[in-house]
């Protein structure tokens, strides 16, 4: 019998779209930045071609509050990205400017533990190292 070791990959870097380049973009400045369509003015998700509004492909960038509503959290213990610690939670939130869109943030305290779902949270971006900026969550609401 065999034992297996854990992987040892990299962590794996985004590589920005031209969609989700406005995103990254502000999350490595520590804003949420979405896209917002210059014909009806809705709010656009990171990864949307056009928008689910007009169909229109006109956006803008807009930085937003940093205010998101809980969905949901989960406790991953297996690596759910190469070199990731585990247990890692993972958060599942409603951007409050617009609640369709939804994004996954780190609750790196465990402070969302305590939360429920409609609960507000605070949404920043910490560096993970290797030039990865990923959502961190925690309660309340941002400033």
């Amino acid at each position: 019998m065999t034992q297996s070791t854990p992987n040892s990959a990299p962590r794996p870097v985004p590589v920005p779209t031209a969609e989700s380049r406005v995103f990254w973009d502000g999350a490595e400045a520590g804003r949420l930045t979405l896209r917002r369509c210059t014909g009806c003015g809705r709010l656009a998700a990171p990864l949307a071609p056009r928008c689910a509004g007009c169909l229109g492909a006109e956006f803008e960038a807009e930085t937003l509050s940093g205010r998101a509503v809980l969905g949901g959290r989960t406790v991953l213990h297996v690596p759910g990205i190469p070199g990731g610690a585990t247990p890692a939670t993972l958060v599942q939130c409603a951007v409050a400017e617009d609640p369709r869109i939804g994004l996954v943030a780190l609750d790196t305290t465990g402070a969302t533990k305590r939360l429920r779902p409609g609960d507000m949270l605070s949404l920043s971006f910490a560096d993970m190292g290797g030039g990865v900026f990923l959502a961190v969550a925690r309660p309340g609401a941002a400033p």
